[in-house]
This record gives structure tokens, sequence and C-alpha cells, in this order.
């Protein structure tokens, strides 16, 4: 035999109701059923608001109780047809004239008693049972409504009441006869010893479900609702939950206890006792397997991941009663709670200091100002001889719950879980764990909570890790990253379980944004949609696009710099101080003013956000952090030298190769390699600002103007001319260079441009250098950096390889990102 409980949006229409009746019929070849339905979906709210309009005075209750009769009257209109039509309306009809009547009476004597309600209330259940006992009875499934008031004895606590397991068990196996028809039973509502109405609180049917299948030894209680099962976590929230296809009695009453909307919290109890699983399932999607809920043998448990869930409440209040004057004072904790219980304040979650002198409640924002109220009533002497101090009320919080068996006797789970939630800049303002360590409960502000429910559900391996990437600048080194992100995204989500999704887009024109991800095949379609739309609106800025991206407060957050803006640099502070990493390419940062340097660092220094530059000195070259890993190491650095200009490096070589200077200029600038006015490199500034860096890197305290540069732009050339007009003038150098190079072979040597950073000294120019130096053996824009160090010192250590190009920078930009990820070191 199994008990069948359908809830109220899988009865919630005329279709809805045919379909469960089909679900019966098809269960009852296989076994006995008894069914427990709830009210029609969304009717219990409409009773609630009907009543409290009535006990208000409010005459409005009877639009409310309008819209009631009718949805029932269309139902039952649709379902019957001409078959059974006028005995279902006129049955219909009687209960809700007796609710009108019930109504009435509140209204009248302005009163809604507890009792009052439950009596209210229970129409729901009572109209849906009539209608889908009648239906299953009419269509060939022969059905016997039972009114649970009947069955389930409880006190007289009317809208929350406790169930007399011994009377209601006796009372069931008497009239609950599953053999000759269907019993469909109300679910939610009880009764008292004195017979009045009770009920067994919000969603109860789910109880009424597992007390029935308890009392008849039922093999199985299956809970239909509108969800596949018990999720990893709300699914609402965090798009990447799965079902879980099977879990614990104790860890499917912590999930219900602390959020989960799947089951009611006490509908565990009864089946546990018994024996009996539990089954979820959709009753709109039946051949889904959904989550069966069991003592899980040892096997069962032995699972490589010790969270099994994760879920949330998201509107709580925390009280905190604190004070020095409650350490060491028995009964403090005591009177805490009576006070709270005799004012029946139910409380979700509780913390106190192991010195004694603060504990924290959770409890709901209803019950807030009723709740500080009683405590300082009952704390009023202590308050006032100021040994407690006044009741603080903290608003705008949530609880989140990590469930799972395996976290007991699991090392580490609490250190990965803070670990996590530091990493994304959320602060935990009260936790609390059971001895069982089945559960850690947290609480964050609200406006954290599905990016804690997601960064935790993802650092747990119950989904696939997540970067969300927000990219400044849309030229050159922008598109090669999205190309190389695009090529490359299927591999990483196979192998590595990661999936970077590109969630922004900005230029000086236009800001896209999609917290779901951008179309990487066609964002150059959304950037030209959105470049359209933004003519009328006057364009985009950078802070805006920094605002948009803390808004949507996304976990596991880079902002990725493609820009050589100095406006985007100077976000770098803020984005920092709000725990959002950054990934640049762009100088402007680390080579700016001193001031810029020090707050980036002082940021970079408090943030659990990480800030990667590494291409701003040799593209995908690892020269930062081969610096950083002879200087941590206790290295000390005695030179650094070498050739960091990419354009510079394929300009001398091309020269040494016989080239005339203007003509290897203009061949740099056709193959892309300059800048649109080759004279932005020629003048050495950008060689400049990567010493700069490397020198700051070494703790000097550097300026720009403190790097002796030397431009290669020739006096005539440096005034208001086009980039044409300059490489035209540019030839009256070519005899220089010419000589500079024959007498420079006369002596066995060769000229280069390169840079010397020696004693907290930075210069960058031309020099002559042997011509069997690593310099001289260069090729195309090949860059090169010589380390001597103390360890280093008779051969230093060289990195070289490619020095520029988009695609080779935005391949250091993506190493960042995936550094940043936590998959790279």
């Amino acid at each position: 035999m199994r008990v069948y409980k359908f809830g109220g949006s899988s009865i919630g229409s005329a279709s809805r109701i045919r379909h469960i009746a089909g679900i019966i019929r098809n269960a009852l070849d296989e076994t006995r059923i008894v069914v427990v339905v709830s009210a029609i979906q969304k009717v219990t709210d409409m009773l609630a608001e009907t009543a409290t309009l009535a006990g208000r005075g409010d005459a409005s209750y009877r639009d409310t109780l309008g819209d009631i009769t009718a949805l029932h009257q269309a139902i039952v209109a649709e379902l019957f047809e001409e078959n059974g039509q006028s005995e279902a309306a006129a049955q219909l009809e009687s209960m809700l004239s007796e609710l009108e009547d019930v109504v009435h009476g509140v209204f009248l004597l302005r009163d809604l008693s507890d009792k009052s309600l439950a009596l209210v209330l229970s129409y729901g259940e009572r109209l849906s049972s009539s209608i889908v006992g009648r239906y299953l009875s009419l269509s060939g499934t022969p059905a016997t409504v039972v009114d649970a008031r009947d069955i389930i004895a409880t006190d007289a606590n009317h809208c929350n009441a406790k169930v007399d397991v011994h009377e209601t068990d006796r009372r069931v196996r008497e009239k609950i006869h599953p053999k000759a028809s269907v019993p469909v039973v109300t679910g939610f509502i009880a009764a008292a010893a004195d017979g009045s109405t009770t009920n067994l609180g919000r969603g109860g049917s789910d109880y009424t479900a597992t007390i029935l299948g308890a009392s008849l030894q039922a093999d199985e209680v299956w809970i239909w609702t509108d969800v596949d099962g018990f999720f990893s976590a709300d699914p609402r929230r965090v798009p990447d939950a799965r079902v879980l296809p099977d879990i614990s009695y104790a860890e499917a009453m912590e999930l219900s206890h602390a959020g989960a909307k799947v089951l009611h919290p006490l509908a565990v109890q009864p089946a546990m006792r018994a024996g009996i699983p539990v089954i979820i399932k959709n009753s709109f999607n039946p051949d889904a397997p959904g989550t069966r809920i069991e003592h899980l043998k040892l096997a069962d448990t032995e699972l490589p991941r010790p969270v099994t869930g994760l879920t949330s409440i998201n509107r709580v209040v925390l009280l905190n009663l604190a004070g020095s004057g409650m350490a060491g004072v028995p009964g403090t904790a005591s009177r805490l709670f009576s006070c709270l219980a005799r004012h029946s304040v139910n409380i979700i979650f509780i913390s106190q200091a192991s010195s004694e002198q603060s504990i924290s409640l959770a409890i709901s924002p209803a019950q807030a100002s009723m709740a500080k109220k009683v405590l300082e009533e009952e704390f009023s002497r202590e308050i006032e001889a100021r040994r407690i101090e006044p009741i603080h009320v903290r608003r705008n919080l949530c609880m989140v719950a990590v469930v799972g068996n395996k976290m007991s006797g699991h090392p580490g789970v609490s250190a990965q879980l803070f670990e996590t939630l530091g990493k994304n800049g959320i602060n935990v303002i009260a936790v609390a764990q059971g001895a069982n360590e089945m559960n850690i409960s947290l609480v964050v502000d609200s406006s954290d909570e599905d990016k804690a429910l997601n960064c935790i559900h993802e650092s747990f391996f119950l989904s696939r890790r997540k970067v969300h990437v927000f990219i400044a600048g849309t030229g050159t080194i922008a598109k090669s990253l999205i190309s190389q992100i695009a090529a490359h995204r299927a591999t990483l989500q196979e192998e590595m379980d990661l999936d970077v999704v590109v969630c922004g887009l900005a230029n000086t024109r236009v800001i896209v944004v999609n917290s779901e991800g951008i179309e990487l095949d066609r964002w150059h379609d959304v950037i030209h949609e959105m470049h359209e739309r933004s003519k009328l609106e006057g364009g985009a800025s950078f802070d805006e696009y920094v605002r948009q991206i803390k808004e949507m407060n996304l976990h596991n957050t880079i902002v990725v710099d493609c820009t050589a803006s100095s406006k985007v640099a100077d976000a770098y502070p803020g984005l920092l101080q709000a725990n959002i990493s950054v990934a640049t390419a762009n100088k402007l940062g680390m080579a700016g003013p001193w001031e810029l340097y020090r707050r980036i660092t002082d940021a970079r220094r408090k943030s659990n956000a990480k800030f990667l530059y590494e291409t701003n000195v040799g593209a995908g070259l690892p020269i930062i952090n081969t610096l950083s890993d002879l200087k941590n190491s206790g290295d000390k650095i005695i030179c650094i030298e070498g050739v960091l200009s990419g354009t510079l490096s394929f300009i001398f070589n091309e020269l040494r190769k016989g080239g005339r200077f203007s003509e290897v200029v203009r061949k740099a600038k056709a193959a892309g390699y300059t800048e649109p006015d080759p004279r932005d490199d020629l003048s050495g500034a950008d060689f400049a600002r990567k010493l700069l860096i490397l020198g700051r890197e070494l703790g000097y305290h550097l300026e720009y103007a403190d790097v002796a540069c030397e431009s290669l732009v020739p006096e005539s050339c440096r005034g208001e001319m086009s980039p044409e007009e300059f490489l035209d003038r540019l030839a009256e150098v070519d005899d220089w260079y010419a000589k500079e190079i024959g007498h420079a072979a006369a002596e066995g040597m060769t000229i280069a441009f390169t840079g010397e950073l020696k004693e907290g000294k930075a210069n960058v120019g031309l020099k002559r250098v042997p011509v069997d130096s690593p310099v001289a053996g260069l090729n195309g824009t090949e860059n090169l950096v010589v380390f001597t160090t103390d360890r280093y010192l008779k051969t230093p250590l060289v990195v070289k390889g490619p020095g520029a190009g988009g695609e080779v920078t935005a391949g250091g930009v993506f190493a960042d990102i995936l550094r940043i990820a936590g998959y790279l070191v």
C-alpha cells in the first residue's frame, strides 16, 4: 500500500485533476492507494486573507470570498461537464454557503480567533477533497472522501496543533480501509478533543500523509508536488542545482527545517519512526525518478562529497542579547527561551558565544518587534542596571544552511566553507553548528544570499565551478581573448569542470551585461545593437559599468581590463575593495602615479580578491611571476636587463639584417606591431613603464619621471603631423642608423634598444651589445629579460619569447583568469 499526497499545484485546475486521477488509476494496478489532498493552489492564502479582512470589519472580504467561489465553480464546471455536474455543484454550493456564514460571523464580531481561523482555513482541503473524490468515482475509480478531523487527533493549539499519536493511530486503523475504494483524505486539518477544527501548520498536508503512512504501515509515502524532488539547492537561485536521487531522513529534516519548501519539516518524523520511505515526485513530470528519503545503508552513504545540499531562509531578523552581566549567571538562557515560548515566537537559529556574554537568535521579521518588546520587559532590571545591553535588532538578513551526513568527522568542511565565502567577500554575521555535525547554518546579508548559495554549491562540487568575466575594452586584445575563451570553453568544462562565462562587455560607447552570459559567437552583433541604442542615451561610462557589476553581485567575478585607459585603472582599488578580482593588460595602474599604485597595492593586501597583471610587462611571458618567485623565496636581485618591447625588438632585429630604419618601421606598422602612430612605440614610453613596474616590484619608490628614457623619435618629427607624414620624414635618420650599425660591427658589436634596472635606477635607451649576446640573437618580436641574482650570478636566469601581439597578450590574460579561478598556479 502507498499513500499519495497531492499538493495544491497538482490539483490547481480541471486538467490537473484529470491528470492526477490517471496517476492514481495507474498506481492501483500495482497496489492499494490512500490519497491525501491539499487545498487547490492559492486557496489557503485567499482564505487567510478573507478571514483577516473580516476580522478587521472590512467588507471587502466578500470580494476575495467571491474569487474563491468562482475558482471552484469554474473547476467543477469544466471537470464534470454534464456528467454529475449538478450533484457536484450542489455539494460545492452547500460548503461555500457554510464558509460564507462562518466568515460573516467573524465580520460581525470583528474578532478573528485562532479557532475561527483554523475553521475558515479547513474549507480549502474540504472543498478540494470533495471535488477530487467525486471525480475519481465518476471516472471509474471508486473513492470515499474522509474528513481528517475524524481521524487525526490533536491538542487545542488550533493553528499549529500537536498530534496525539496513539489516538490518531487507533482512529486511522479503524476508519481507513483502502480495499473497497480509494480514501481521499483532507490534508492539513485535524480536530481537538472538543471536536473543534485544528490544523497542522502551513504545508501540513505532507505531515498528514506520513501520519497515515505510519499508522497504516504503508510500503511508501509519495509526495506529489511541482518539482522533480529535493534539489542540492533552490534551482531558482542556483541554476546548476541538481536533483538528489536519495537522501537520509535526517538530511531531509535538516533541509526542511532550514527552509527547503519541498517537504513539511515535521513530515519526516512519522515515516522515520516507522521506517517507511518517502518519495518526492513531480506530478507535472511523473516519469522523473524523484528523490527517495529513507535510512541510507552504510554503502549508500559512502559519497565522495561531504555536503548533500544547501537551503536558505531569505528573510530573517537577528536579535542579539548581550552584556557582561550574562557571564556565569545561571538561568539567563532559560529566561530568554521561556519568554519567547510564552509569546509563541518561533526561533529559527541560535548562536551563543563561549564567553556567555551574548546570545543571537534568528526569527521571522513579522515577530521581531514583539520579540524585542517582550525580551526588554523580561530583562528590564538587567538593562536598567546596565548588566545587559538593550536588545539589538538587525534586519535584512538571510540564513543559509549547509547540510550533509558526511560532514560528520570530515575535517576541513568548515574551513572550505568560510574560505569560499571570504574569497567572495561575503561577511558571516553569525554561525551555528549542531553536535551531530550535519548542519552548518550561517546568517549573512540578504543581498548576498544568491552569491553565497552559488559559490558554496560550486565549492563542494555540487555543480560545475563558474567564473563570471566582465571585459573592459573591445579592441585587439579583447577580441583575441573572447575568441580564445569561446574556442576553449568546452574543453575547460569537460576537463577542468570550469565554466568561464563572459557576462559583460564595455567600451567608451556601450555597455552590455547579462548574468547568464553573452553569446560569444555573436558578441559583435550584441555590441552593435547596444551601440545603436546608446546613441540616443548618451553613450557609456566605466563608472556605470562598475556599478552594474557590483549590483549584479555574482560570485567569482573577475573584471578583465583590455584597455589602455587611465579611467579604468583608477577603478582598480574600488573593485578590489568590493572583493572583485582583476586581471589586467593595462599598464596605467601599476605604472601610473605612485599614489594610484599605493592605493592598488593597499586594496590588494586588504582584499580577498586577486589582482593579476602578468601581461603588463611581457605579454604572455612569465616575467612578473618569475620575479615574485625569486623575491619571495629570498633571492637577492642584483640587476634586471633586457628587451621589453616586442615592437622595438622587431625593428632592431630587422635593422641587423640590413633594413633601412624608416622602411622597417613601416613594415612593423603594416604587420600591426606598432600603435596607429608609431611614435608611441619609438618614444620608449611603453618600455619605460614596464621597467617602472619591475622596479616597483622590487620595492623601489619610483615614478615614471625617474626612468631615464631615450626617445627614438627625431626632434624634427615630434611636432603635429600625421603618421604618414612622420614615416616620410623618418627617412632622414636612415643613414645615421646604417652608420651606427656599421661602426658597432667593426667592434664586434651591434645596436639594440634595451633597458636596465640596477640599484634602484632604471634607464631605457639605445646601446651597443656584443653580437654574441642574447639580445643580438632575438628574432621577430621576441622579448628577453635577464635576471642576475645571488643565486643566478654566474649564469643569469633568462626569460625569452614573443613579447607582442594581441593573441599572445590575450593568452596571458586568459591564463591570469584561470589563476584567479584557482586552476593555474
